[in-house]
């Protein structure tokens, strides 16, 4: 056994370089005293690597490629891909990139080049001649019939003979000098074409003559190809100048132009950076400011448009970035921005739980992401103008939460009889539509959710009332807040004959404030914030979801303060409905914590009605849920207390099997002696007599008289609707006189009835 121990030493070479030297190996025996020395060369490193290694530097293949069944399947994947090129190429033929369009455009351009300067100056002189020589002729005819200034007339004529002859003679020169310089540049492109040609002709007849042409027009396509790396629009644009008009299928590139140039020279605002990004809905601009904030672009944000020609006006959008002050989004949508907006989603019953319905989706923005409001412990306060669609906001929601599995929904609607829910009034527990209804349901709420705190310790559930199956949570969702507004002003007269309030939002406020940690909260919705139509029920600014769909400028102050338009939140600019024209109904932008912090505008997601009348039938056939023991017995009101009392206006009429709002109508016919048909606005008019509670014109928003009306009519038909949806019929306006509008006819309403039968 032995240690080997070997030295190497490199001296410098003459460049100053390391080379191997002779080493000295020393052998060490283990009974050896003195070390043997041996001979030898030291390999180092700069021997081996600079080698020429051609194996190491061939590409490796794949060993499974040099087999049978390799070189099989990969002369199959090569036929798969021959094939695949093969049909592209035959699809291509039929657009701009085919052999035969692109022949045609090699043509042209080298036409065009053989035509050269000379060529066009020829043309545009020849015009010029043909033109002054008419004009001359003209003026000569004039002069031999004229009869005043017959001398001014003649000598202009004579003018204009002699500027012909000199635009002739020029045209002629042109033409000369053209023939010449196009003959000699012809001659070069198409002599050895034609000469290539005759040659094959000459040589190997037809099929040479058919391989020549052939190959003139694979030549042609050649020269006719389109740049690979930009598309033909694109190189228009790059050509031409910035453009002067807005098109949503303009390059990204041209429209930075074209939008830079309007925010440094027009709205003088200082960018440091700007990036468009093109959508489907039309283009996103990340705007970066120098030292300056949005607020400039925001005022200006008309002007912005005015500088844009062919942005449709009221569309752009601003959105101040979370992330930095200085940072913004601009949109700029085109004509149908909204089509990612998907239709409510369907949701089985009982398929959502509360901990989750802040991902339940019920609407979109312009990009698709979903919108999903948090009521979980939390208050929602939906606020538009008429013909805002806040309704049907309101529905998207009440979709979501009807379909929970542990959520007790009950409805207070006092300005149009319920109709606002649509179908889905067949899902939720109850619908109050009177003051003594809405009464009873805010007290029951009242007594549980202030009483579910003392419940806390006892259940185990910490800080908060944790919301199951077992223990459900309450929502209670009211429709046209200002009209419950007003009832609870009304008041009632008592039996001793005094006057006394309602004080339905005095309940609905102490709700608010008492109950959200008991997940006793509440849905709002109405059609202003202002003290002219809230009164003093400020604390709906201090909800903690505001949505805010149309409305005035005064509502978004009351909601987000001062500073918030000019970061962008603008509902100010949306657009109601305005007949069958939609326009930006139910749009809407939302605040909701972290999640929804940034002035970005949603759309919800429509159903259609018979739709909805589907699900609420679905989910009432599936059960609603009941509430829990420990929460019933903290209130001397029972859920079916209310439920049998909000029932009473949807109860059969006596025998007649009708809905009470029917029954009520068909005796307004009979007191009329049953005229072939009514007006809607009489009939309103005659149910404000009979029912001025519910029905009542000082119950109903509107600028005017006529606007209460108006109001009081669409009511009117969205009561109807709601309360024949269950039966599955309807009462459509008809034609019952010559001489009058549509109206409500005698003869539909026996089909309803059933005094006669629908024809």
């Amino acid at each position: 056994m032995t240690d080997i121990h070997t030295a190497a030493a490199d001296t410098p070479g003459p460049d100053g370089e390391s080379s191997a030297t002779d080493a000295t190996v020393i052998h060490l025996h283990k009974n050896q005293q003195e070390p043997e020395a041996l001979e030898g060369r030291v390999i180092t490193a700069d021997d081996w690597e600079h080698r020429e290694d051609p194996d190491g530097d061939r590409p490796w293949i794949d060993p499974r490629l040099r087999t049978k069944q390799g070189r099989a399947a990969r002369l199959a994947w090569q036929r798969r891909q021959a094939r695949r090129a093969a049909r592209r190429w035959a699809i291509r033929q039929g657009g701009a990139d085919g052999v035969a369009a692109r022949a045609v455009r090699g043509e042209r351009r080298v036409r065009t080049w053989v035509a050269g300067v000379e060529g066009a100056k020829a043309r545009a002189d020849l015009a010029l001649a043909r033109q002054l020589v008419r004009d001359a002729d003209q003026v000569a005819r004039r002069a031999r019939f004229a009869v005043r200034d017959r001398k001014a007339v003649k000598e202009l004529a004579r003018s204009a003979q002699q500027e012909a002859s000199r635009a002739v003679t020029v045209a002629e020169s042109a033409r000369k000098r053209a023939r010449r310089v196009v003959g000699s540049r012809a001659a070069v492109v198409y002599g050895p074409v034609a000469g290539g040609e005759l040659a094959a002709y000459a040589a190997y007849g037809v099929g040479g003559l058919t391989a020549a042409v052939l190959l003139t027009v694979a030549g042609a396509a050649r020269l006719g190809r389109r740049r690979d790396d930009i598309t033909e629009h694109e190189h228009q644009e790059q050509v031409a100048a910035i453009p002067q008009q807005f098109d949503i299928g303009m390059t990204p590139r041209m429209f930075e132009q074209m939008l830079r140039q309007a925010l440094t020279e027009d709205l003088k605002v200082s960018v440091s950076a700007l990036r468009v990004d093109p959508q489907e809905w039309g283009f996103e601009i990340q705007l970066w400011l120098e030292r300056m904030t949005p607020e400039k672009i925001s005022a200006q944000l008309d002007l912005l448009e005015a500088c844009l020609p062919g942005v449709r006006t009221g569309s752009i959008l601003l959105q101040q970035s979370a992330a930095a002050r200085n940072e913004c989004t601009i949109r700029v949508p085109g004509p149908n921005p909204w089509k990612s907006v998907p239709q409510l989603p369907y949701r089985a019953p009982h398929s959502v739980k509360t901990s989750e319905i802040h991902t339940a989706q019920i609407g979109a923005d312009m990009s698709g992401r979903p919108l999903a409001l948090p009521v979980c412990r939390t208050n929602v306060n939906i606020v538009g103008a008429s013909r805002s669609g806040k309704s049907t906001i309101l529905r998207a929601e009440v979709d979501a939460l009807t379909a929970t599995e542990d959520q007790i929904v009950i409805g207070i609607d006092l300005g149009s009889a319920g109709s606002g829910f649509g179908g889905l009034r067949r899902a939720m527990h109850a619908v109050a539509t009177t003051p003594e209804q809405a009464q009873m349901v805010l007290q029951w709420a009242l007594d549980i959710g202030k009483g579910r705190p003392a419940l806390f310790d006892k259940l185990g559930m910490g800080m908060n009332w944790q919301t199951s199956a077992k223990r459900p949570g309450i929502k209670i969702v009211v429709d046209e807040f200002p009209a419950l507004v007003r009832e609870s002003r009304k008041g009632y007269i008592d039996a001793a004959g005094k006057k006394v309030s309602w004080d339905l939002d005095g309940m609905l406020g102490e709700f608010a404030i008492t109950s959200a940690k008991s997940d006793a909260t509440m849905l709002i919705a109405g059609q202003g914030i202002t003290r002219e139509k809230v009164k003093d029920n400020t604390w709906l600014t201090e909800l903690a979801v505001q949505v805010l769909a149309a409305c005035d400028t005064d509502d978004v102050v009351q909601v987000l303060g001062g500073g918030a338009m000019a970061q962008g939140w603008r509902p100010d600019r949306l657009v109601p409905a305005m007949g069958d024209q939609l326009n930006d109904a139910s749009v809407a932008y939302v605040i909701a914590g972290s999640a929804y912090c940034e002035p970005i505008p949603y759309r919800a997601c429509f159903a259609p009605e018979d739709e909805l009348l589907r699900r609420g039938i679905e989910r009432a056939r599936a059960g609603l849920v009941d509430i829990d023991p420990e929460s019933a017995a903290l209130s001397a009101i029972t859920l079916q207390d209310l439920m049998d009392a909000c029932a009473e206006d949807g109860a059969p009429a006596g025998n007649a099997g009708v809905p009470q709002l029917v029954a009520t109508i068909r005796q307004i016919f009979a007191d009329a002696k049953d005229p072939a048909g009514l007006a809607p606005e009489d009939l309103a008019d005659a149910l404000g007599e009979v029912d001025p509670v519910r029905w009542g014109l000082d119950h109903f928003d509107g600028d005017d008289q006529d606007a209460q009306v108006a109001a009081r009519v669409d009511a009117l038909r969205q009561a109807i609707t709601a309360v024949l949806a269950p039966t599955g019929q309807s009462w459509a306006l008809e034609k019952y006189s010559k001489s009058k509008p549509r109206g409500y006819r005698l003869r539909d309403l026996k089909a309803i009835t059933g005094e006669a039968s629908a024809s």
